[in-house]
């Protein structure tokens, strides 16, 4: 009946606004204003969505409707229509407040950041938002790797980052690891790895990264450095992101070369669900190849989000995370698939945990094995 009732509302209001648009205009302004003051946000979405097919458009209009579905929780809708308010009033503080909102909601740090700039300084100190951090966050992870071919040991990695924020729209990652195994038995392998990452957000929907990553592999008391460079281009618009990333790497075994193209959706409901597909061409002398990475989350119990992924193709050399992994292990993956969990613990506190499976292959012998992969760590925001 309370569906009925709105959609036969719905359907004067559109006679009304095919029967005089210049009135209406000033209709719709005191309709709408009505059911914001009361909350009656359903029939606010309906009355402005219905104006709007009728080309009725002005900024409290889309405030409004921004509000209804910010209080509604749907963020990525609600950043839609403040995006349209700011278009008639680039200067409205409310508008950059509720867009900064809709970043955090929808983990867009790019949009959040972007739009806190904007805001005055006295909001911005009330709001707790500084545009330098030094140390802004701290993230550990450790991972063990079990194989069943006996020529090598179960591999062990360890890594701690750091990030920092340079202002409101560049920020600073680094980190360093290192990894450990045994070869055939007596062979000791051990890969020591610097990587820093520089993100710049050209706008509220645009960024680039500019990533080097420095690995020091040490086999049996020889050394082999390796110098890698990343490059990433993205774009967001609202649900959907692209992006376009590009890597080379060189160390004593030649240079290796990585361009991929992504694009990723969030789909509408509660759980939050993300799909994303990166296809990769590899780029190697003799051995160009292609790989496809697919990776889909959801959100669970309000604080626990979970991501599955699939990776098909050989990962020799192959780049990942924008450059913070790099597979340039004796053995090649021939085919990946596995998941992670996320658990907030509150707003500053990230557990995760990760399983990965591995078909490996020994070139030499063109010997298949397999390998679990364990991971456990935690983000902490300071």
């Amino acid at each position: 009946m309370y569906k009925l009732t709105l959609i036969f509302l719905l359907f004067v209001l559109s006679i009304k606004l095919n029967a005089q648009e210049a009135v209406d205009s000033v209709s719709v302004d005191s309709l709408t204003y009505q059911y914001y003051l009361k909350g009656n946000w359903d029939e606010l979405i309906l009355t402005g969505n219905a104006a709007i097919q009728h080309q009725i458009d002005f900024k409290y209009l889309r405030q409004r409707l921004g509000y209804a579905y910010f209080v509604k929780g749907n963020y990525y809708a609600s950043q839609h229509q403040y995006e349209k308010a700011l278009v008639f009033d680039p200067n409205d503080e409310n508008t950059r407040l509720y867009l900064y909102y809709c970043g955090l909601y929808t983990g867009n740090t790019i949009l959040a950041r972007f739009h806190a700039a904007k805001l005055s300084k006295k909001l911005q100190s009330q709001l707790g938002i500084k545009p330098f951090r030094i140390l802004d966050a701290v993230d550990v992870e450790y991972n063990y790797k079990m194989n069943d071919e006996y020529s090598r040991s179960n591999p062990s990695y360890k890594r701690i980052g750091f990030n920092t924020k340079l202002g409101y729209r560049l920020n600073l990652y680094q980190t360093v690891s290192t990894y450990n195994q045994m070869v055939n038995v007596n062979v000791p392998t051990v890969q020591n790895e610097y990587f820093a990452s520089l993100n710049w957000s050209l706008s509220a929907h645009t960024s680039l990264d500019a990533g080097y990553h420095y690995l020091s592999t040490n086999v049996d008391g020889t050394i082999y450095p390796g110098n890698l460079y990343f490059g990433g281009l993205y774009h967001t618009l609202n649900r959907f992101d692209v992006g376009i990333t590009g890597s080379e790497l060189s160390n004593g075994m030649g240079n290796f070369g990585q361009v991929g193209l992504q694009a990723g959706v969030r789909l509408p409901g509660k759980a939050n669900v993300y799909l994303k597909s990166t296809v990769y061409q590899m780029l190697e002398t003799n051995n160009n190849r292609v790989v496809f990475a697919q990776s889909a989350g959801a959100l669970f119990f309000k604080t626990i989000w979970l991501e599955g992924n699939l990776t098909l193709g050989n990962l020799k050399n192959y780049v990942d995370k924008n450059g913070l992994y790099v597979y340039n292990s004796l053995d090649e993956s021939t085919f990946r698939t596995g998941g992670t969990i996320f658990w907030y613990v509150g707003r500053k506190l990230i557990f995760f945990g990760n399983y990965t499976y591995d078909k490996k292959l020994i070139t030499d012998t063109n010997t298949n094995y397999n390998q679990h992969s364990y991971s456990g760590g935690l983000i902490w925001k300071l």
